[in-house]
């Protein structure tokens, strides 16, 4: 379960935006809600009509002379790429461009073995071809080392990058990259295949247009997959982008959306980001990224088909891998529970694609609600990838590791690491060492969302949103929390993996699906009095636009409600608070003899528990909001589960966050459990006697 930080937006900014007729009420509403509160600051946000002058970016001039007189004197170019979409659009973009101005040019994309970046083995190679020019997109810009020896080989080097530059610049004829604490371009947040497209605009005059006319498309697909921000310029690359994707006509391009199953769709920044660029990052996770390269520069349709063929079972590779690594992740969690009542989730395997690690571990962040690292062990050496969320920064957790690491990197909530497999013990120790430090309690992971009144869930309302997209990045689509709805119905959809549920929300009936939630797994039953996040759109049935309300998470409303006004603290509250008690009493450490009085269940509490329990898997969570009204908290109740688990009256999985009641043929006394046992001994060494 996740926390609900649900905003309602200030009146006065919405009078002020939706004053005249600019915008909708829905519309503005959002708007406001981040702090928009005037419709010029609309238009900086929303309105951006032209990239900024490529010229402006430090480098620039340098770079488009070295490149043009290399092109003159017909001198052999590489263009040095990176294994990711970002890396491999960009590299695919310049190449293209430089091959239709005639210039001797070829690329090279390292395999994700060789690591990130300019390796000595390929820079010695790409000399051995003649190579006189390295052009880096998307990398480029900590490679000191590798720069000297780019020199000492008599080869010039053009860095072209995006990533945060370090207080030493590497030795190179021109280093364009808008972070570069000298560079006066007004627009820094750029992705490499929008750098890469600015060079291009560069090289050929400044014309912006035509460089986004040529590869707009490419310049897309980069922009959405390294999730850069949707604001400016790369909003309006994403807007124009869009438009031309949808017209493309490069072959490799049409194939790869057909074999998606994209061809009959209208292409948005969604099934940009998680139909295409998938499959382009599969070739370089699964095979090899010079197959995505290929595919996009591909000119023969039929050849296009069957490249785009191999991305598509690349990717389905990808997401077998990911399913059966995430299945053993869940059985070894389910074989040591312990560990998830850890603060920071750390767990490794030999038999782990290290491709999909990342992946992985902002699923498991997503799932469990914690910090999460994951490692594949490779003989006496371990590499992986971290993720984590709120005020809890990957950077410092694995900052506080360092002594134990011999590379790592990365910013907040993200990180990359490798240590000796033989310190992996350790680095889980380390890592909640640092976690205990710094937060007496650990963040939770919350959902933002806007509540919003029954008349604006309207086809016209909601349309407006449109004017919103893309969506993306600091930027995202908007979450609609609709408050004390009554939930009237519960349908299976022709698929049980899908359930359409009715809500009554002020007398306005709301039909709604919940795409992937079976109609078991729905955590209220018909008749609850409920708190609904949604996201909205509209969609067309028999050639009329009517609303769609997707599920997105559902609650009884009694959490939103007040349970100590002194404090101000509310059920929601209470649950977290709860589960930080349950988790820290795994953990063995140590709590007042007053917190143990108030876990231990009473008879009639494990009555009404056992009694809400059914003979089919249900989520605990969904349990625990069943049980609202009784006033058990969490950590009584994953108590009670324990108690009976021990007793063998339950199946429960913490991996899976189920429980189910187990049949039994005589009767049990749960009070010999040795968990109630200890909690009872424990208040007992207090003065206390239950």
């Amino acid at each position: 379960m996740k926390r609900w930080n649900i905003t309602a937006p200030p009146n006065e900014a919405v009078s002020a935006l939706t004053k005249g007729g600019a915008l909708s009420e829905l519309c503005a509403s959002v708007l406001a809600a981040r702090g928009i509160s005037s419709l010029g600051t609309v238009q900086e946000l929303l309105g951006t009509d032209a990239l900024s002058d490529p010229m402006l970016l430090r480098d620039m001039p340098e770079a488009v002379d070295c490149i043009n007189s290399a092109i003159d004197n017909g001198t052999r170019i590489c263009v040095y790429g990176d294994y990711d979409c970002d890396g491999v659009t960009a590299t695919v973009m310049l190449f293209d461009y430089l091959t239709c101005l005639g210039a001797d040019v070829t690329y090279y994309i390292p395999e994700r073995a060789e690591g990130y970046g300019l390796n000595e083995p390929a820079i010695r190679a790409i000399a051995a071809d003649g190579v006189s020019l390295i052009i880096t997109v998307d990398n480029g810009i900590s490679a000191i080392e590798e720069a000297k020896l780019i020199a000492s080989l008599g080869m010039t080097l053009v860095v072209t990058d995006h990533h945060q530059p370090g207080d030493i610049l590497p030795e190179a004829a021109a280093v364009v990259n808008p972070h570069r604490r000298d560079c006066p371009s007004p627009y820094k947040p750029l992705c490499g295949a929008g750098v890469v497209l600015k060079l291009i605009a560069a090289l050929d005059g400044g014309d912006c247009d035509m460089a986004l006319e040529q590869f707009g498309d490419l310049a897309l697909l980069g922009t959405i997959a390294d999730i850069v921000p949707l604001t400016g310029e790369n909003r309006y690359i994403a807007e124009r982008g869009l438009t031309y994707i949808q017209n493309t006509e490069r072959p490799g391009l049409l194939a790869l959306i057909a074999a998606s199953g994209a061809a009959d769709k209208t292409i948005d920044a969604h099934t940009v980001g998680f139909v295409l660029a998938p499959r382009i990052n599969a070739a370089g996770r699964f095979g090899s990224p010079k197959q995505a390269a290929e595919l996009l520069l591909c000119q023969d349709p039929d050849e296009a088909v069957t490249l785009a063929q191999e991305l598509n079972a690349l990717n389905q590779a990808r997401k077998d891998c990911e399913a059966k690594i995430e299945k053993q992740i869940l059985t070894t969690l389910s074989e040591q529970p312990e560990l998830l009542d850890q603060r920071v989730l750390i767990l490794w395997d030999e038999s782990w694609h290290a491709g999909v690690l990342g992946i992985l571990a902002a699923r498991m962040l997503e799932r469990f609600g914690k910090p999460c690292i994951l490692l594949t062990v490779e003989g006496d050496s371990a590499k992986g990838s971290m993720r984590s969320f709120g005020d809890f920064s990957s950077y410092q957790c694995l900052d506080f590791c360092k002594d134990l690491l011999t590379h790592w990197g990365g910013h907040k909530g993200a990180g990359g690491l490798s240590l000796p497999t033989e310190l992996l013990p350790e680095l889980r120790r380390r890592a909640e060492k640092y976690a205990a430090q710094e937060f007496a309690q650990m963040p939770v992971l919350t959902t933002e969302a806007l509540a919003i009144p029954p008349r604006l869930l309207s086809v016209e309302q909601v349309a407006s949103l449109d004017m919103l997209a893309p969506f993306g990045e600091q930027n995202p689509e908007p979450l609609f929390a609709l408050r004390g709805v009554t939930l009237t119905n519960i349908t299976p959809c022709k698929s049980p993996a899908h359930t359409r549920l009715t809500f009554l929300y002020e007398n306005k009936p709301v039909n709604a699906i919940w795409f992937f939630k079976s109609a078991d797994q729905i955590p209220c039953c018909a008749g609850t009095v409920c708190d609904v996040l949604v996201r909205l759109s509209v969609s067309s049935y028999l050639g009329k636009p009517v609303l769609s309300v997707h599920c997105a998470q559902l609650r009884a409303a009694a959490f939103g409600v007040c349970i100590n006004k002194a404090k101000n603290l509310t059920l929601e509250d209470s649950y977290f608070a709860a589960r930080a008690s349950y988790e820290a009493y795994r953990r063995k450490e140590a709590l007042s003899p007053a917190y143990y009085e108030r876990m231990i269940p009473t008879r009639d509490e494990l009555v009404a528990v056992y009694k809400h329990i059914p003979e089919t898997d249900t989520q605990i969570d969904t349990l625990f909001v069943r049980l609202v009204r009784s006033g058990i908290n969490y950590c009584k109740l994953r108590l009670c589960l324990d108690i009976f688990a021990e007793r063998g009256l339950t199946d429960c999985s913490p991996a899976h966050e189920t429980v189910r009641r187990v049949k039994v043929e005589q009767k049990v006394d749960i009070f010999a459990s040795p968990v109630y046992l200890a909690l009872t001994a424990h208040t007992q060494k207090g003065g206390i006697t239950v």
